[in-house]
C-alpha cells in the first residue's frame, strides 16, 4: 500500500511538470529564499521574491499573484553533504512530496563566474496561480533546522480584525469592553476609564505577513507600531489561537482623533515587472478610526511634562 502512494504522489508531480514545462522562462532566475531559485512562465508579472519578517527566521515568502506556473530549484555549495538533506513539498496544505532525498545523479553545475562553483538540481515545475506551494528544507544532520519558503499564487487579503477590546479597573481587578466583528471604518473610543487597547486580528495561515500601526490624524505620524503578534489569551470559533497586540493608554498623549492601520509587510518595491501604485496598495489596507478621550487632568502633566 505504500509503494502505490508513493507511486500516486509521483505521478501528480509529473503530471504538475508536463502542463507547465513548456511555459517556463528558464533564462530568468529569482531567489526564491534559502538555497531555492525560481524560474516563472514567461507571461508572469508582479513577481515579489524572497520576502522575509521579524519573528521568521528561516522562512521566505513569495507572492506571486499573477504567476501562472513556478519551476523551483534547490542549490549546494561545493563542501555540503548533498545525501543529508530531505525536502517535503505541499500544495494548499496538501503533501505531494514527504521527507524525499536529493537525486545525487540529477544534479548540475552552476558556474556564477567566481570561485565557488554550486551544484543545483529542480524539485519540480507546478501550476500556482490561485494556489499557495510550500517547500520545508533540512538535513539530517540538523533535523530543526527547517528552510521553509512559501509562494503564494493568489491574492493577499485584507486583515480583518476580530476583535477590539478596551480593559478597564474594576473592585475585583480589571474587566473588558468587547466589539466583535466590527466593521471596518467603524469608530471606536478610548475614554479616561480604559488603561489598554486590544486588537485581535482574525486568524489565517499567513499572519506573519501583516503589522499593525496607530496613526494620529491630525499630525498624520505613526505613534504604534506592532511586526509581530501575540498569541495565548484569545480563540476563535474554531478553537484556533487567534493573533493580537495590546497598546497601552501611554501611547496616546493627548485626545484626538487616530486610526488603527493593519497591512501586509511587504516591501512592495521588491518586485519584477512591477507598476503599483499608491491605490493598488491601498487596497490592502484595513483601516478603523479611533477617537481617544483622556481626562484633562493627565493631558494637562503630560504637557507640563513636555
Amino acid at each position: 500500500m505504500k509503494k502505490i502512494i508513493i507511486t500516486l504522489l509521483s505521478l501528480i508531480c509529473m503530471l504538475y511538470t508536463a502542463h507547465a514545462q513548456h511555459r517556463i522562462d528558464f533564462s530568468t532566475n529569482y531567489a526564491a529564499g534559502g538555497r531555492l531559485l525560481m524560474c516563472v512562465d514567461s507571461s508572469a508579472q508582479r513577481v515579489h521574491y524572497a520576502n522575509t519578517f521579524p519573528n521568521q527566521p528561516n522562512m521566505s515568502f513569495n507572492y506571486l499573484p499573477e504567476v501562472n506556473d513556478v519551476s523551483i530549484q534547490i542549490h549546494f555549495r561545493p563542501q555540503e553533504n548533498v545525501q543529508d538533506y530531505r525536502y517535503t513539498i505541499l500544495i494548499d496544505d496538501k503533501p505531494i512530496a514527504v521527507n524525499r532525498s536529493i537525486d545525487v545523479a540529477r544534479l548540475k553545475e552552476l558556474d556564477r563566474g567566481d570561485e565557488e562553483v554550486l551544484r543545483y538540481t529542480s524539485l519540480g515545475v507546478f501550476p500556482i496561480q490561485g494556489k499557495t506551494i510550500t517547500t520545508l528544507i533540512y538535513s539530517i544532520e540538523r533535523p530543526l533546522a527547517i528552510e521553509k519558503a512559501v509562494f503564494y499564487g493568489k491574492r493577499v487579503p485584507k486583515a480583518q480584525i476580530d476583535v477590539i477590546a478596551t480593559r478597564f479597573p474594576t473592585e475585583r481587578g480589571v474587566d473588558y469592553n468587547r466589539i466583535i466583528a466590527p466593521d471596518e471604518g467603524r469608530t471606536f473610543t478610548f475614554t479616561e476609564k480604559e488603561d489598554e487597547l486590544t486588537i485581535v486580528k482574525q486568524t489565517t495561515n499567513i499572519d506573519y505577513l501583516y503589522y499593525a500601526t496607530i496613526k494620529d490624524k491630525e499630525t498624520n505620524k505613526l505613534i504604534f507600531e506592532s511586526t509581530s503578534w501575540l498569541y495565548g489569551d484569545y480563540r476563535n470559533g474554531e478553537n484556533k489561537l487567534s493573533p493580537y497586540v495590546k497598546i497601552s493608554k501611554s501611547v496616546f498623549n493627548k485626545s484626538g482623533d487616530y486610526e488603527i492601520v493593519i497591512q501586509p509587510l511587504i516591501p512592495w518595491d521588491n518586485c519584477v515587472d512591477c507598476a503599483i501604485s499608491p491605490e493598488e496598495i491601498e487596497n490592502y489596507t484595513s483601516r478603523y478610526p479611533l477617537v481617544i478621550t483622556l481626562d484633562e487632568e493627565s493631558e494637562s502633566k503630560q504637557g507640563f511634562n513636555n
